[in-house]
Protein backbone atom coordinates (compact mmCIF):
# COMPACT_ATOMS: atom_id res chain seq x y z
CA UNK A 1 0.00 0.00 0.00
CA UNK A 2 1.44 3.36 -1.13
CA UNK A 3 0.56 6.75 -0.32
CA UNK A 4 1.54 9.50 -2.84
CA UNK A 5 4.71 8.34 -3.62
CA UNK A 6 5.95 7.03 0.22
CA UNK A 7 5.79 3.53 1.28
CA UNK A 8 3.47 3.23 4.26
CA UNK A 9 5.40 2.13 7.54
CA UNK A 10 3.82 -0.40 9.69
CA UNK A 11 3.30 2.42 12.34
CA UNK A 12 1.14 3.74 9.66
CA UNK A 13 -0.87 0.70 9.11
CA UNK A 14 -1.53 0.23 12.98
CA UNK A 15 -2.59 3.90 13.31
CA UNK A 16 -5.42 3.30 10.48
CA UNK A 17 -6.41 0.80 12.20
CA UNK A 18 -6.60 2.22 15.33
CA UNK A 19 -8.10 5.12 13.99
CA UNK A 20 -10.75 2.80 12.18
CA UNK A 21 -11.72 1.00 15.79
CA UNK A 22 -12.38 4.42 17.35
CA UNK A 23 -14.80 4.73 15.18
CA UNK A 24 -16.50 1.27 15.19
CA UNK A 25 -16.91 1.69 18.78
CA UNK A 26 -17.94 5.37 19.22
CA UNK A 27 -14.47 6.43 20.47
CA UNK A 28 -13.75 10.25 20.72
CA UNK A 29 -11.10 12.01 18.17
CA UNK A 30 -9.36 12.92 21.27
CA UNK A 31 -8.99 9.20 22.38
CA UNK A 32 -7.86 7.57 18.82
CA UNK A 33 -5.29 10.55 18.53
CA UNK A 34 -3.68 9.63 22.14
CA UNK A 35 -3.64 6.01 20.97
CA UNK A 36 -2.10 7.01 17.62
CA UNK A 37 0.19 9.36 19.46
CA UNK A 38 1.34 6.23 21.76
CA UNK A 39 1.77 3.91 18.81
CA UNK A 40 5.13 3.60 19.44
CA UNK A 41 4.85 2.39 23.08
CA UNK A 42 2.30 0.36 22.36
CA UNK A 43 4.08 -1.56 19.73
CA UNK A 44 7.59 -1.76 21.59
CA UNK A 45 5.06 -3.49 24.85
CA UNK A 46 3.49 -5.68 22.10
CA UNK A 47 7.09 -6.89 21.28
CA UNK A 48 8.62 -7.02 24.79
CA UNK A 49 5.66 -9.40 25.73
CA UNK A 50 5.74 -11.94 22.60
CA UNK A 51 9.72 -11.96 23.47
CA UNK A 52 9.29 -12.60 26.92
CA UNK A 53 6.59 -15.13 26.37
CA UNK A 54 8.81 -16.79 23.62
CA UNK A 55 11.56 -16.82 26.33
CA UNK A 56 9.49 -18.46 28.95
CA UNK A 57 8.34 -20.80 26.28
CA UNK A 58 11.78 -22.01 25.08
CA UNK A 59 12.54 -22.16 28.77
CA UNK A 60 10.19 -25.22 29.66
CA UNK A 61 10.96 -27.25 26.40
CA UNK A 62 14.22 -26.77 27.58
CA UNK A 63 13.96 -28.16 30.97
CA UNK A 64 11.11 -30.79 30.18
CA UNK A 65 13.42 -32.33 27.13
CA UNK A 66 17.02 -32.48 29.61
CA UNK A 67 15.07 -33.94 32.51
CA UNK A 68 15.84 -37.28 33.43
CA UNK A 69 12.93 -39.63 33.85
CA UNK A 70 11.88 -40.06 37.26
CA UNK A 71 13.47 -43.82 38.32
CA UNK A 72 11.11 -45.33 41.25
CA UNK A 73 13.35 -45.85 44.35
CA UNK A 74 15.14 -48.57 44.82
CA UNK A 75 14.31 -50.61 47.94
CA UNK A 76 16.46 -51.12 50.77
CA UNK A 77 19.18 -54.11 50.43
CA UNK A 78 20.66 -55.17 53.94
CA UNK A 79 24.75 -55.99 53.43
CA UNK A 80 24.95 -59.22 54.56
CA UNK A 81 28.05 -61.65 55.02
CA UNK A 82 27.47 -63.34 52.10
CA UNK A 83 27.33 -60.54 49.65
CA UNK A 84 30.77 -59.29 48.57
CA UNK A 85 33.46 -62.19 47.51
CA UNK A 86 36.24 -61.22 49.94
CA UNK A 87 34.06 -62.33 52.94
CA UNK A 88 33.73 -65.27 52.11
CA UNK A 89 35.69 -67.66 53.54
CA UNK A 90 36.70 -65.43 56.39
CA UNK A 91 35.77 -66.58 59.64
CA UNK A 92 32.27 -65.22 61.07
CA UNK A 93 31.30 -63.98 64.93
CA UNK A 94 27.82 -62.37 65.29
CA UNK A 95 27.62 -59.97 68.45
CA UNK A 96 24.14 -60.03 70.06
CA UNK A 97 23.13 -57.53 72.76
CA UNK A 98 20.19 -56.99 74.51
CA UNK A 99 19.58 -53.66 76.15
CA UNK A 100 17.23 -51.00 78.18
CA UNK A 101 19.23 -48.39 78.29
CA UNK A 102 21.86 -49.14 75.37
CA UNK A 103 24.36 -49.73 77.62
CA UNK A 104 24.66 -53.26 76.69
CA UNK A 105 24.79 -52.28 72.94
CA UNK A 106 27.07 -49.63 73.67
CA UNK A 107 29.66 -52.68 75.09
CA UNK A 108 29.10 -55.04 71.78
CA UNK A 109 30.04 -52.14 69.83
CA UNK A 110 32.99 -51.22 71.59
CA UNK A 111 34.20 -55.08 71.90
CA UNK A 112 33.33 -55.78 67.97
CA UNK A 113 35.16 -52.45 66.70
CA UNK A 114 38.34 -53.45 68.77
CA UNK A 115 37.97 -56.73 67.76
CA UNK A 116 37.96 -55.97 64.23
CA UNK A 117 41.37 -54.85 64.77
CA UNK A 118 43.17 -57.44 66.10
CA UNK A 119 41.17 -59.93 63.99
CA UNK A 120 41.57 -58.44 60.18
CA UNK A 121 40.37 -61.85 58.88
CA UNK A 122 37.58 -61.96 60.72
CA UNK A 123 33.70 -60.51 60.55
CA UNK A 124 32.13 -59.34 63.02
CA UNK A 125 28.83 -58.04 63.44
CA UNK A 126 26.52 -56.58 65.68
CA UNK A 127 22.80 -57.93 66.22
CA UNK A 128 19.79 -56.66 67.95
CA UNK A 129 18.31 -59.65 69.30
CA UNK A 130 15.05 -58.93 68.69
CA UNK A 131 15.90 -58.33 65.08
CA UNK A 132 17.71 -61.71 64.28
CA UNK A 133 14.59 -63.15 63.74
CA UNK A 134 11.27 -61.92 62.23
CA UNK A 135 9.52 -64.59 63.29
CA UNK A 136 9.78 -67.12 66.79
CA UNK A 137 10.82 -70.49 64.34
CA UNK A 138 13.32 -68.22 62.87
CA UNK A 139 15.63 -67.67 65.92
CA UNK A 140 16.40 -71.69 66.05
CA UNK A 141 16.80 -71.86 62.48
CA UNK A 142 19.18 -68.99 62.26
CA UNK A 143 21.09 -69.97 65.34
CA UNK A 144 21.67 -73.44 63.68
CA UNK A 145 24.28 -71.66 61.30
CA UNK A 146 26.14 -69.55 63.59
CA UNK A 147 29.52 -71.06 65.00
CA UNK A 148 30.94 -67.93 66.75
CA UNK A 149 29.10 -65.69 68.92
CA UNK A 150 29.12 -63.27 72.18
CA UNK A 151 25.71 -62.34 73.89
CA UNK A 152 25.60 -59.34 75.89
CA UNK A 153 22.64 -59.43 77.68
CA UNK A 154 21.41 -56.94 80.48
CA UNK A 155 18.42 -56.57 82.67
CA UNK A 156 16.23 -54.44 84.16
CA UNK A 157 13.28 -53.73 86.97
CA UNK A 158 13.95 -56.32 89.14
CA UNK A 159 15.82 -59.07 86.79
CA UNK A 160 13.69 -59.31 83.46
CA UNK A 161 14.59 -59.09 80.44
CA UNK A 162 14.86 -56.01 77.97
CA UNK A 163 12.01 -54.98 76.00
CA UNK A 164 13.99 -56.21 72.52
CA UNK A 165 15.17 -59.09 73.90
CA UNK A 166 11.69 -60.63 75.82
CA UNK A 167 10.75 -62.16 72.75
CA UNK A 168 13.98 -64.26 72.29
CA UNK A 169 13.99 -64.69 76.34
CA UNK A 170 10.05 -66.22 75.86
CA UNK A 171 10.77 -68.13 72.59
CA UNK A 172 13.75 -69.80 74.81
CA UNK A 173 12.45 -71.02 77.75
CA UNK A 174 9.11 -72.03 76.74
CA UNK A 175 9.59 -73.33 73.36
CA UNK A 176 9.54 -76.75 72.50
CA UNK A 177 12.16 -79.42 73.26
CA UNK A 178 14.62 -79.34 70.57
CA UNK A 179 17.49 -81.69 71.36
CA UNK A 180 20.79 -81.48 70.53
CA UNK A 181 20.57 -78.63 68.13
CA UNK A 182 23.53 -75.97 68.51
CA UNK A 183 26.20 -78.84 68.68
CA UNK A 184 28.04 -76.01 66.65
CA UNK A 185 27.86 -73.07 68.11
CA UNK A 186 30.90 -72.01 70.31
CA UNK A 187 29.78 -68.71 72.92
CA UNK A 188 30.88 -66.30 75.25
CA UNK A 189 28.16 -64.38 77.50
CA UNK A 190 28.75 -61.16 79.65
CA UNK A 191 25.52 -60.00 81.54
CA UNK A 192 24.85 -56.54 82.96
CA UNK A 193 22.42 -56.13 85.97
CA UNK A 194 22.54 -54.76 89.52
CA UNK A 195 23.24 -56.80 92.94
CA UNK A 196 19.83 -54.79 94.30
CA UNK A 197 17.55 -56.71 91.68
CA UNK A 198 16.08 -59.49 92.75
CA UNK A 199 17.71 -61.67 90.18
CA UNK A 200 20.78 -60.74 89.64
CA UNK A 201 21.73 -60.96 85.91
CA UNK A 202 19.78 -64.07 85.48
CA UNK A 203 19.24 -63.66 81.93
CA UNK A 204 22.09 -64.89 81.09
CA UNK A 205 20.83 -68.29 81.99
CA UNK A 206 18.99 -68.44 78.57
CA UNK A 207 22.51 -68.52 76.90
CA UNK A 208 23.21 -71.85 78.68
CA UNK A 209 22.28 -73.51 75.04
CA UNK A 210 21.93 -77.18 74.64
CA UNK A 211 25.44 -78.36 73.17
CA UNK A 212 26.54 -75.27 72.73
CA UNK A 213 30.22 -74.91 73.88
CA UNK A 214 31.72 -72.25 76.10
CA UNK A 215 34.41 -70.39 75.30
CA UNK A 216 35.04 -67.99 78.42
CA UNK A 217 33.25 -68.11 81.70
CA UNK A 218 30.40 -65.76 81.89
CA UNK A 219 30.82 -62.40 82.69
CA UNK A 220 28.41 -60.83 85.32
CA UNK A 221 28.51 -56.99 85.12
CA UNK A 222 27.08 -55.26 88.09
CA UNK A 223 26.29 -51.58 88.04
CA UNK A 224 25.70 -51.47 91.36
CA UNK A 225 29.70 -51.15 91.54
CA UNK A 226 31.57 -51.09 88.71
CA UNK A 227 30.37 -52.47 85.28
CA UNK A 228 33.09 -51.29 83.10
CA UNK A 229 35.65 -52.92 85.67
CA UNK A 230 33.49 -56.15 84.83
CA UNK A 231 33.93 -55.79 81.27
CA UNK A 232 37.16 -54.88 81.41
CA UNK A 233 38.62 -58.07 82.73
CA UNK A 234 35.44 -60.53 81.27
CA UNK A 235 37.08 -59.00 77.73
CA UNK A 236 40.86 -59.48 79.19
CA UNK A 237 39.34 -63.68 79.52
CA UNK A 238 38.17 -63.34 75.87
CA UNK A 239 41.13 -62.18 74.02
CA UNK A 240 42.87 -65.38 74.50
CA UNK A 241 40.03 -67.78 73.46
CA UNK A 242 39.07 -65.71 70.29
CA UNK A 243 43.10 -65.51 69.39
CA UNK A 244 42.69 -69.75 69.59
CA UNK A 245 39.76 -69.58 67.10
CA UNK A 246 40.45 -66.69 64.95
CA UNK A 247 44.14 -66.06 64.70
CA UNK A 248 46.56 -67.73 62.30
CA UNK A 249 49.37 -69.77 63.17
CA UNK A 250 51.70 -66.92 62.40
CA UNK A 251 49.56 -64.51 63.66
CA UNK A 252 49.90 -62.09 66.53
CA UNK A 253 47.01 -60.11 68.24
CA UNK A 254 46.94 -56.59 67.96
CA UNK A 255 47.13 -54.25 71.05
CA UNK A 256 44.80 -52.15 70.61
CA UNK A 257 43.57 -49.04 73.08
CA UNK A 258 39.95 -49.40 74.60
CA UNK A 259 37.76 -46.75 74.20
CA UNK A 260 35.09 -46.68 76.92
CA UNK A 261 31.29 -47.00 76.37
CA UNK A 262 30.30 -45.75 78.81
CA UNK A 263 32.18 -43.00 80.84
CA UNK A 264 32.57 -43.55 84.53
CA UNK A 265 33.01 -41.17 87.42
CA UNK A 266 33.83 -41.58 90.95
CA UNK A 267 34.67 -39.44 93.86
CA UNK A 268 37.98 -40.33 95.69
CA UNK A 269 38.29 -38.36 99.80
CA UNK A 270 42.00 -37.59 99.92
CA UNK A 271 43.44 -36.78 103.14
CA UNK A 272 44.86 -33.17 103.19
CA UNK A 273 48.04 -34.47 104.49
Amino acid sequence: MQIGSEKASSLDLLSVVIASLSDGYGLDSSTGDAFVENRLLIVVLSIVIVVLVGCVAIFFVWRSSGRKPVEPPKSLVVKTQMDTKEDQGKKKVTVFFGTQTRTAEGFAKALAEEAKARYPNAIFKVMDIDEYATEDDEYEENLKKESLALFFLATYGDGEPTDNAARFYKWFTEGKERGTWLENLQFGVFSLGNQQYEHFNQQYEIVNMNSAKHIVQVGLGDDDQGIEDDFSAWRELLWPELDKLLQDENETGASTPYIAAIPEYRVVFVKLE
